[in-house]
């Protein structure tokens, strides 16, 4: 863990030197509502520093970001009353005492009602609660997911092969030059006009590998507000997280 100091504030970050970055990079994990800069092995310390400089201002803004997205929506603690999202709307965790070890979910209206065992510990509970629930997350976002592809190859009759679901840090699809398909298992909590436009997207990519005018002609034909749906993910990214 690093830190820099921007008006006078120890701001911590951290910093991974990699053998793949070809530049100086930062970014915000939305996950842990932390800066990270990503910098080529070999880069020498002024050059960071310089980068660093000159990235302040950015910097002031993403931390506005992060400070207000911890007001409006704090990290989940696993406990009775945390907020998380499913198909974009709002569910609260309701913890239900069982006598059964295995802990379950059910969404019932704006709840995420869980059962757990009356005698698991807090530390036990609070590790098999974010477990359980990341695991809901994963299965469902399978069986979406799945039913959308087939739902939207109906109309684009695209061949792809492997689909898997992912807990990708800064992606929330890719596809593969072998027609693999890959997913982000958190789009679940987004809602489903979401959801499809990423589906469509990767889908695209097996007729278009890039982004050029025709790719987005394609998507177009059953996404067309895929602008708008880019925006979305890009400015509410933090709330899908578990």
């Amino acid at each position: 863990m690093e830190s820099i100091t921007i008006n006078n504030r120890e701001v911590p970050f951290i910093l991974k030197r990699s053998t793949r970055a070809r530049r100086l990079r930062m970014q915000v994990d939305s996950e842990k509502r932390q800066i990270v800069m990503t910098i080529p092995r070999f880069t020498l310390n002024f050059e960071v520093n310089r980068f660093i400089n000159n990235q302040k201002p950015w910097i002031e803004k993403q931390l506005s970001k992060i400070e207000k997205h911890n007001k409006t929506h704090p990290k989940p603690k696993y406990l009775n009353g945390d907020v998380f999202y499913y198909l974009g709307e709002a569910v609260t965790l309701e913890l239900v005492p069982s006598s059964f070890w295995r802990p379950r979910i059910n969404i019932r209206g704006d709840k995420m009602v869980m059962s757990i065992h009356r005698e698991m510990t807090m530390s036990e509970g609070k590790k098999l609660i974010k477990k359980t629930i990341q695991s809901f997350y994963k299965n469902k976002a399978e069986e979406v997911i799945h039913d959308r592809l087939q739902f939207f190859n109906e109309y684009y009759q695209l061949e792809y092969k492997r689909v898997t679901l992912r807990n990708q840090k800064s992606r929330w699809g890719s596809c593969s030059g072998k027609k693999n398909l890959n997913f982000n298992w958190k789009l679940i909590m987004a809602p489903i006009e979401i959801i499809d436009y990423v589906v469509v997207h990767e889908m695209c990519h097996l007729k278009q590998m890039n982004h050029s005018a025709k790719f987005w002609n394609l998507v177009s034909l059953k996404i067309p507000y895929h602008n708008d749906a880019k925006k979305w993910l890009k400015e509410n990214n933090y709330l899908l997280s578990a």
